[in-house]
């Protein structure tokens, strides 16, 4: 809980000083410093550089005259490290100097402040003990400090990835990645701090001002080295998968910070390598200041691409070279032959290597960039993927390929047809056109100000072509359903027209001649006997009519529909058929209890398709149960499935009256009909488009 407070407020000062604003929570001294101007900045930014200067300067001026024993290996000066730490200097002053209130100045000014101090202090410690005479205090603190103020130095770099480049955590996760790397860094400078001089090193000053045991050192110092080493490895696996996503320009700055923070990495394992310290420090800083200010300048990606290559390619030289050798020397103890072989072999593997690094390379540093083709083969697959609007997966295909902020598709008449990401200027507007008509305008919003790279302008144009086919398509599609709804309606209307003329038209007038002909019959029975068989026959015909006209508007639209819903009606149906049937088959529904609002066309047809196919089942299939399915989504499916084994009329060749209904009741609504048979019975399968 101590740590959790300072720690917490440290965020919030780092996270300030990237917009100068803070949140609710702020604490009083973020709240201060905002008001804090910028050149009051600058001015503290400016005297910490010239403190590490004059520290700089201090530690040359204490070593004077001193010298260690020939089996120390070094020299109370470290020139080398004191003039990496202080080549930071210079970005970090221009980094302050443009953006006072960005934390990557800050962090970065912190690195020679701390790495001077740390000179400082250490040749003071053996200016203190060699020179007894000059009666220098403090030595003690001195030793403890020069011993250990390296470490906050150095996991100061690396916490430059989780700020870089705005100022600020990319989120709330990279901001708890920075907890591990304080507390090892803290818990290992203490451990460092406190540790008992080693006897060997007489020469290097009294010791610590406070000495621990030993056993408490050693904890402090491995555990907080190890708990800081992982933080390590998160905080930079981390950043190489912000480089994989990240979009320009965002991904070019991350490629200079890496870049620097891999040199200065790998100089670190070279043996002897004290003198290539102050260019590796050097191009971090470097790289940082170019990241932040002047990232386009420069093509980082050219450099870093020819370098992963070729570095990648000699270490795999040497280590394929080295292998082979040492493992034919243990066959062949002396001779060229390990050589000669080992050289052949790196010979036959060189230009198939060099291909597939160039590849991997390729596809870390330029990403979808790097094959030309691969954005028409990943719009292809992600259009064929068969979503219900695929004009979103579109902008999203395209704003992936070229890397871009904001993409979007507007029709000829300016509706928006689909966009992905926040609208800014400048915005790159291309029209898309079909046989020479102006069909759609794709707008762009460049990953960088300056517009489209070349590369990227021709993934644009390679893009263009395809992207338009798929806007006229989709119009195309919008204009069928459009028609097929308008026939849908008209056809209902002609129908409740017809139902209206049937049921209050000729209904009751053929009811009325029914009820005449019954008053004729009345009227004439016993004079004649044909006159009675002509009024009889004419009254069974005229109540024949009757019932035809009543089959004729039941079939326009179910009656159960306009008193029930869609499954209640289908239940009822099913409870029926199961009665008159003596429970073979036994006919279950299978829907959910609240159906969707459903246009009435579609639940006619429905229930129409479900009643015909559970009539075909009750007369052909001789089955013991049937289920009737119905689901909702993006379509509506029905499904009858049955367990019989009898002469489906499905089986015919002309798939009969029945069927022929079923499927034309389908294709009218634009959806599709189809029958499967099995040993296990039949399965009669519809599916129905319900988003227009």
């Amino acid at each position: 809980m101590l740590l959790r407070a300072p720690f917490k407020d440290m965020l919030l000062v780092l996270s300030w000083s990237a917009d100068g604003q803070c949140g609710a929570r702020d604490t009083g001294f973020v709240s201060s410093l905002s008001r804090v101007s910028d050149a009051a900045l600058r001015r503290t930014g400016f005297v910490l550089a010239a403190v590490a200067v004059v520290a700089a300067g201090l530690t040359v001026f204490l070593g004077r005259g001193l010298r260690f024993p020939a089996e120390a290996g070094d020299q109370p000066v470290p020139y080398a490290q004191l003039v990496g730490v202080t080549l930071a200097l210079p970005a970090s002053v221009v980094l302050i100097g443009a953006r006072p209130r960005n934390s990557i100045g800050w962090l970065l000014l912190a690195v020679p402040v701390f790495g001077t101090a740390q000179d400082v202090a250490s040749v003071y410690a053996v200016r203190a003990q060699a020179r007894p005479e000059e009666r220098l205090p403090w030595g003690s603190l001195a030793y403890s400090l020069g011993n250990a103020l390296w470490v906050p130095a150095l996991c100061l770099l690396i916490m430059l990835v989780i700020f870089y480049p705005q100022g600020r955590p990319a989120s709330a996760a990279w901001a708890w990645l920075a907890w591990p790397l304080v507390i090892g860094a803290l818990l290992a400078t203490l451990g460092m701090a406190t540790a008992a001089r080693p006897a060997a090193e007489y020469y290097r000053g009294e010791g610590p001002v406070v000495q621990l045991p030993a056993v408490w050192t050693h904890v402090l110092t491995l555990g907080g080295a190890g708990l800081a080493a992982i933080a390590t490895v998160l905080i930079l696996g981390g950043a190489c998968v912000r480089v994989r996503r990240a979009a320009a320009p965002e991904r070019q700055q991350l490629l200079w910070l890496l870049s620097g923070l891999g040199l200065l990495l790998g100089v670190s394992f070279v043996p002897a390598g004290e003198w290539m310290l102050p260019p590796a420090l050097a191009s971090v800083s470097f790289a940082v200041t170019v990241g932040v200010l002047w990232y386009r300048l420069l093509g980082i990606e050219l450099i870093l691409r020819r370098t992963l290559l070729y570095g990648g390619l000699t270490a795999a030289v040497l280590c394929v070279y080295g292998g082979v050798t040492a493992a034919l020397s243990t066959a062949v103890s002396a001779g060229p032959v390990p050589a000669v072989v080992a050289a052949a072999v790196v010979a036959v593997l060189l230009t198939p290597v060099r291909d597939r690094l160039q590849r991997a390379v390729d596809r870390v540093v330029y990403g979808a960039r790097h094959d030309p083709l691969l954005p028409l083969r990943h719009l292809g697959s992600q259009v064929s993927a068969g979503a219900a609007d695929v004009l979103p997966v579109v902008v999203k295909a395209v704003a992936s390929a070229v890397r871009a902020p904001y993409v979007a598709l507007t029709a000829a008449d300016g509706t928006l047809l689909a966009e992905t990401g926040t609208r800014s200027e400048p915005v790159l507007v291309r029209p898309l056109t079909v046989a020479g008509a102006h069909v759609a305008d794709l707008a762009i919003r460049p990953a960088e100000r300056d517009g489209l790279a070349a590369t990227d302008a021709r993934i644009v144009d390679a893009l263009t072509a395809p992207v338009a086919l798929i806007v006229h398509t989709q119009h195309l599609n919008r204009e069928l359903r459009a028609a097929r709804r308008r026939a849908a309606d008209a056809s209902s209307a002609e129908r409740a027209r017809i139902r209206h003329d049937l049921h209050d038209g000729l209904g009751p007038s053929l009811a009325g001649v029914a009820l005449g002909l019954e008053a004729v019959e009345t009227s004439v029975a016993g004079h004649s006997a044909d006159l009675d068989a002509l009024v009889r026959r004419l009254r069974t015909e005229v109540a024949a009519a009757i019932d035809d006209i009543r089959r004729v508007i039941d079939a326009l639209r179910p009656v159960a529909l306009d008193l029930r819903s869609l499954v209640a009606a289908l239940r009822e149906r099913g409870d029926i058929l199961t009665r008159t049937t003596g429970g073979r088959p036994r006919v279950t529904v299978e829907a959910p209890d609240e159906a969707p609002v459903l246009p009435e066309q579609v639940e006619t047809a429905v229930y129409r398709i479900a009643d015909e196919a559970l009539t075909n089942v009750v007369r052909h299939a001789g089955a013991s149960h049937c289920r009737v399915r119905l689901t909702f989504g993006a379509d509506l499916v029905l499904e009858v499935l049955d367990d019989g084994r009898g002469p489906y009329p499905a089986r015919s060749r002309d798939g009969g009256v029945g069927l022929a209904s079923m499927r034309r009741r389908a294709e009218e609504l634009g959806g599709s009909f189809r029958i499967v048979h099995s040993r296990q019975g039949h399965r009669v399968y519809v599916r129905l488009p319900l988003l227009a």
